[in-house]
C-alpha cells in the first residue's frame, strides 16, 4: 500500500491500518511500489559482413569528416530501457535510456578515452590499449526521450508536452518528423488543444533548434565552422498547426514554422573589451541574426459524401531563408558547393532572402466502377528556390511517383529540401532525392483483382531550375559531383563524399550552371500469391527512366541523354507462421551519353550494367525476431573518359539482426 493511498483512507480504516503496520514492522525484504511505473526493455544485436577490410556495424556513416563508426564487418549490441510514469491522471512522464551503438563485440576494453595521439605520440605506434576509439565505442547509456505531459485545467488546452518529441505533428514541408536514429532527441514545449466549439484543433511548439543540420554549413552556430558563430543556446524554432473541419467532407490545415539563429553582436562594447562606462558597456551583450528561416503550408482534403470513391487533396507551400554573411561563411563559395542553403545577393551584392513557392494537387478515385481498377492523378510544381530546411530529411515521401532513385531492392522517396540525410544507414535502406524545382504530373493506374495487385505509372518532369549561366560558384550549391543516375547500391562515401569515382552517390545537385532538363518515368509493379499455393507470393517490377539535359544552349556537343532500364523479381515463401524466406534478382542497365565532363574538356559516355541477387529470411518465436539478408552485387561500368578506367564491383555482403523486447 502506498503512502499516497493511506493518506486518503477514512478514519474508520485506521484500525485496519494499525494492524497492517504491525506486520510491516517485522523484518522483511524491501519492495518498491511500482504501481505508477511501466518498464519496457529491448536488446538489439546486428551483424554486418562484406568482402572488404572495413570494421564496423554501419554501412555508411558520416560523409563529411572521418569517423570510426562506419564499417562493413562486425557485430554490435545495444540495449534500451523505456520508463513510463503516472504521477496522476493529469500528469504522465517518460524517459528512454539507450546504450551508444558502435561498440564491436571484439572491443572488450573500450572505455571512451583516446590514448594514442599520432603523430604527437610516437611511443605507441600500434595501440593495443582499451582507450583507442573514443566515446562512440564505449557503450555508455544516454538519456533520451525524457518528457512530462500535463493536462492542465486551462480552457482550450488539452495537453502541454514538455521535453522530447519526434516532431511528427507537423509535416515534411515545415518541421519534419525526425529520422530514426535521432527520433526522440528533439526537445521543446508543445501545447495542443481546441477552440470554437472544438471545430478548430491547434498544436503550438517552441523547439530547441538542433545545433547540427539546421542553418548555414549545417549548423546553428559552431565556432569551428564559423569563428563568429559559437552561440547556439538561444536558437529556437517556433511552429503552429491549425486544423479546421467545416464539414465531414472537408478538412483544412494550416502549418507555419520560423527558425531564428542568434549570435552575439561582435560590435557590442561588452564583447570588444573590458567593462568601462565610458566605452558604453552595460554587462549585456546585444545579439545579431545569423540565419532566419520560415515555412508555411495550407492543405485541403475533400471527400464528398455522395462519392465515397473520390478523394481530392491539395497543398500550397512557401519558404523564406535569409543568411547573414557577416556571421555565417558562404559555404557555396568556400565548401565546394556543399550547402543546405542558398546565398543570394541583390544588385548591390548584399544578402537577399531566398523565397520560393510550391504546390501539388492529387485526385484519387478508388474503384469507381467496382471493377477493381483505381486511378490516381497528381500535379506538382516546386519552385526553384523553395527549401524546407527543417522539413523531413528522410523517411518521408511527398509525391505519388516512384521517382528516379527508387529501384527494386532499394526503395526511394522524394522530399522538398536540400537538407537530405542519406547517411547513417545500411546498404539495404531507402534513399531519398530532393524535388526542389520539379514541375510535372503523374498518372497511376492500380488493379486489384483476386490474388493480383498491379500498378502502372507514368510521370513527366520538367524543371523550374532550368537556366543558363546560373551562379553556382557563389549563390547556388551544386554539390560538386552529382551528374548522372544515382546508384545507392554502390556509394563510395568512404572514399569521397562527392563520389568522383562513380558519380551520383548523393542526389542533391539541384542547381547547374547550364541546364535544360526533362525526365520521363514509367513503372510497372505486380504482386500476387500463386493460385493453389497461397503461402508462395511473387513480386515483379519494370522501370524505365529517360533523362535528357541540353545543358548549354549554344553547345550541341554537351547534350546529356540517359536511359535507365530495370527489371526485378522476388519470390517469397511463408513456410510457417514463424518462418519466412525469399529469393530475388534485380537487373539494371544505364546508357548515358555525355554523362560527365566539363564545358572546357568535353563530355564522355558511360555504360553501366548491374546484377543484384538477394536471399532473405526471418524467424519469430517467443518474443524473439531474427532477420537475415545475403546479397551479391555485380556491377560493370564502362567509361570513355580519358584517364578514367573501367570499373567493376564484385561484392558479397550480409546483414543479420536479432532482437527481443519485454
Amino acid at each position: 500500500m502506498s503512502a499516497r493511498t493511506a493518506s486518503i483512507l477514512p478514519v474508520g480504516g485506521l484500525v485496519a491500518v494499525g494492524a497492517a503496520l504491525a506486520c510491516l514492522l517485522a523484518p522483511a525484504p524491501a519492495r518498491a511500489d511500482t504501481d505508477n511505473f511501466e518498464l519496457n526493455g529491448k536488446i538489439y544485436t546486428k551483424y554486418l559482413y562484406k568482402n572488404d577490410d572495413s570494421a564496423g556495424c554501419l554501412s555508411l556513416s558520416n560523409p563529411f569528416w572521418p569517423d570510426n563508426i562506419g564499417g562493413n564487418n562486425g557485430a554490435c549490441t545495444e540495449f534500451e530501457l523505456t520508463i513510463l510514469g503516472r504521477a496522476s491522471k493529469y500528469v504522465t512522464t517518460g524517459v528512454r535510456l539507450k546504450s551508444r551503438f558502435g561498440a564491436l563485440w571484439q572491443g572488450w576494453w573500450e572505455n571512451g578515452d583516446v590514448r594514442w595521439d599520432y603523430p604527437n605520440d610516437t611511443l605507441f605506434v600500434e595501440n593495443t590499449s582499451g582507450e583507442s576509439l573514443g566515446m562512440n565505442h564505449a557503450q555508455y547509456v544516454k538519456l533520451r526521450g525524457a518528457f512530462i505531459r500535463v493536462a492542465p485545467p486551462i480552457p482550450t488546452v488539452r495537453w502541454v508536452h514538455i521535453g522530447a518529441s519526434d516532431l511528427g505533428m507537423f509535416n515534411e514541408w515545415t518541421v519534419g518528423k525526425v529520422r530514426y536514429i535521432d527520433r526522440d532527441n528533439a526537445n521543446g514545449v508543445f501545447v495542443e488543444g481546441d477552440f470554437a466549439d472544438r471545430t478548430v484543433q491547434y498544436h503550438a511548439a517552441a523547439i530547441a533548434t538542433p545545433k547540427l543540420f539546421i542553418g548555414p554549413r549545417w549548423t546553428s552556430g559552431l565556432s569551428n565552422a564559423d569563428p563568429r558563430a559559437d552561440y547556439w543556446a538561444s536558437d529556437w524554432t517556433y511552429a503552429l498547426k491549425l486544423d479546421y473541419r467545416p464539414s465531414s467532407a472537408l478538412a483544412l490545415r494550416l502549418i507555419g514554422s520560423y527558425v531564428h539563429d542568434w549570435e552575439a553582436d561582435d560590435n557590442d562594447p561588452d564583447a570588444t573589451g573590458p567593462s568601462d562606462v565610458e566605452r558604453g558597456t552595460n554587462r549585456a551583450i546585444e545579439r545579431e541574426i545569423r540565419y532566419q528561416g520560415a515555412n508555411a503550408t495550407l492543405d485541403a482534403r475533400l471527400s464528398p459524401e455522395s462519392m465515397d470513391w473520390l478523394n481530392l487533396t491539395g497543398l500550397v507551400a512557401y519558404s523564406y531563408n535569409l543568411v547573414n554573411t557577416d556571421y555565417a561563411a558562404n559555404s557555396v563559395r568556400d565548401d565546394q558547393g556543399f550547402s543546405p542553403l542558398l546565398y543570394l545577393v541583390d544588385g548591390e551584392g548584399e544578402p537577399e532572402a531566398a523565397q520560393g513557392f510550391a504546390g501539388k494537387v492529387r485526385v484519387e478515385m478508388y474503384d469507381p466502377f467496382e471493377a477493381g481498377v483505381s486511378l490516381k492523378l497528381e500535379y506538382f510544381n516546386i519552385g526553384s528556390e523553395f527549401n524546407a530546411i527543417f522539413g523531413a530529411r528522410r523517411e518521408g515521401d511527398v509525391l505519388l511517383t516512384d521517382g528516379i532513385i527508387g529501384s527494386g531492392f532499394i526503395k526511394g522517396g522524394q522530399l522538398p529540401t536540400l537538407n537530405l540525410a542519406n547517411e547513417f544507414i545500411d546498404f539495404d535502406e531507402a534513399w531519398y532525392e530532393t524535388i526542389i524545382g520539379w514541375h510535372g504530373a503523374t498518372a497511376l493506374l492500380e488493379l486489384q483483382r483476386g490474388l493480383l495487385a498491379a500498378s502502372l505509372e507514368g510521370t513527366f518532369v520538367t524543371y523550374n531550375t532550368n537556366q543558363q549561366g546560373r551562379d553556382t560558384d557563389n549563390q547556388y550549391p551544386d554539390f560538386l559531383y552529382t551528374d548522372g543516375f544515382t546508384d545507392p547500391q554502390a556509394f563510395t562515401a568512404d572514399q569521397d563524399y562527392g563520389n568522383i569515382y562513380d558519380r551520383g552517390s548523393d542526389p542533391r545537385s539541384v542547381y547547374k550552371e547550364f541546364q535544360d532538363r526533362q525526365t520521363l518515368i514509367a513503372v510497372l509493379n505486380a504482386e500476387s500469391a500463386i493460385p493453389g499455393a497461397e503461402d508462395l507470393k511473387f513480386a515483379v517490377k519494370g522501370k524505365w527512366v529517360h533523362d535528357t539535359d541540353s545543358r548549354k544552349a549554344d553547345n550541341a556537343e554537351d547534350d546529356y541523354v540517359g536511359d535507365l532500364f530495370l527489371g526485378y523479381g522476388m519470390l517469397k515463401w511463408q513456410a510457417t507462421n514463424e518462418f519466412a524466406t525469399g529469393l530475388g534478382y534485380e537487373w539494371q542497365r544505364w546508357d548515358e551519353e555525355r554523362r560527365s565532363g566539363s564545358q572546357e574538356q568535353g563530355f564522355y559516355d558511360y555504360a553501366t550494367t548491374k546484377h543484384t541477387g538477394r536471399l532473405v529470411a526471418s524467424y519469430t518465436f517467443g518474443g524473439l525476431t531474427f532477420n537475415y539478408l545475403l546479397e551479391y552485387f555485380h556491377k560493370d561500368q564502362e567509361r570513355d573518359r580519358p584517364g578514367s578506367p573501367d570499373q567493376q564491383w564484385r561484392v558479397w555482403r550480409a546483414k543479420a539482426s536479432v532482437e527481443t523486447g519485454w
